[in-house]
């Protein structure tokens, strides 16, 4: 292997997860073909975020042109995908010399910017996915022998890989950001420490209470620390004891500013990639953080529209389920008693319930479902 050929398969490989490592290592095959454009594409129909096209060279400065007016008339990306997997060839063996002096791509486009010759080739092709890679060169260089179009298709291979990999990076990556942006809509905090105590994710909420500096804080490592001393010594214990490979448990973290926090310290699922001595070694933990004064600010909504009740029973089932009583609804909704106990018999027949207790456990076990429905609290972006 030569140097230029090992910078170029450093760079394509960093490009599995760094477009602009991609970018590098298109100009570098580029160069190392004495090339003046190179173009790499990537089309995954079941996955079209997935798609990109990559150009480098004079080709890059008229690709607005090309897209718009000479893409649906190109006749080349069609007589490669027509080649084996892996297989490379010219477009000087690919058309006839008649072909390539009447056609409009190549005497409106091709020639104008420079270019005179493609090699390139498909690296897979299959259920309306494809990828190719093709260089270009210009009149300032010999036409394509066939000791480059093997030098491609030793390439081609590693280039191939390259870019299987980076498909499922990407949708692992793009996963995993539909997962936070889930896990951030979540009204409870959240942490996900790793074994040795790292924090891998903390929530917008968590976040958000953190900041209150109120029973809860954040460290500079965003490791969780609770200010009380005696809940705090129960707080470590229950990590160490997840830690240890125990189930965790309960704690209450005092506040100033309203009722005590309930942190649950949990421990946190095995991977299914991970090795079965990994798996009985220790293990990371999971903390929620649950606010007993925080709420939906659409609480009533959900239970109107869920349980189909009117807004009045709605606002009344809202507050049983926040811990008041009729007593304190009427008094602050500014209705009588009997208003109150209008809602909760209505409240009753709607949802079949035969008791208030009844109502509420069924109230809360929809907002429970529904906590992604809250707006998610302002937090610094992660």
């Amino acid at each position: 292997m030569s140097e230029a050929e090992g910078k170029f398969l450093d760079a394509l490989y960093k490009g599995v997860s760094n477009s602009g490592q991609l970018s590098f290592a298109l100009g570098l095959i580029q160069k190392m073909f004495g090339c003046r454009s190179a173009v790499l594409v990537m089309v995954d129909a079941r996955d079209p975020m997935a798609n990109f096209v990559e150009t480098s060279g004079s080709l890059l400065e008229h690709l607005q042109l090309y897209v718009e007016k000479y893409a649906q008339i190109d006749p080349a990306p069609a007589r490669f995908l027509s080649l084996p997997a892996g297989r490379a060839m010219s477009t000087d063996r690919l058309f006839t010399p008649e072909e390539r002096a009447t056609g409009q791509f190549y005497n409106e486009f091709f020639k104008p910017i420079g270019l005179i010759e493609t090699l390139g080739g498909p690296l897979y092709s299959s259920d309306g996915s494809f990828a190719m890679i093709a260089l270009m060169r210009g009149n300032d260089r010999e036409p394509f022998d066939e000791s480059e179009v093997a030098r491609l298709e030793h390439l081609m291979p590693h280039i191939t890989r390259a870019l299987q990999l980076r498909r499922t990076f990407f949708r692992i990556d793009s996963k995993n950001v539909g997962l936070q942006a889930t896990l951030d809509r979540l009204q409870a905090g959240l942490i996900l420490l790793a074994a040795d105590g790292e924090a891998l994710f903390v929530n917008a909420a968590m976040r958000a209470l953190a900041k209150q500096n109120d029973g809860l804080v954040l460290g500079r490592d965003e490791r969780p620390r609770v200010t009380n001393s005696e809940a705090r010594r129960r707080f470590d214990a229950l990590l160490e004891n997840v830690s240890a490979g125990g189930i965790g448990g309960i704690v209450a973290a005092p506040r100033t500013g309203g009722r005590d926090y309930i942190v649950l310290v949990a421990p946190s699922p095995a991977s299914s990639a991970q090795s079965n001595w990994e798996r009985n070694g220790p293990g990371g933990a999971i903390i929620v953080v649950h606010d007993p004064d925080s709420g939906a600010t659409n609480t009533s909504e959900i239970l109107e529209q869920g349980l189909g009740l009117s807004k009045g029973a709605a606002r009344l089932v809202a507050a049983l389920a926040a811990d008041h009583d009729l007593k304190t609804f009427a008094e602050s909704e500014g209705v009588t008693i009997h208003t109150a106990r209008f809602h909760l018999r209505s409240a009753l027949s709607r949802t079949g319930a035969k008791t208030q207790a009844e109502v509420v456990r069924i109230a809360v076990r929809l907002l429970r479902d529904f906590a992604l429905a809250g707006p998610s609290p302002a937090s610094p972006a992660l």
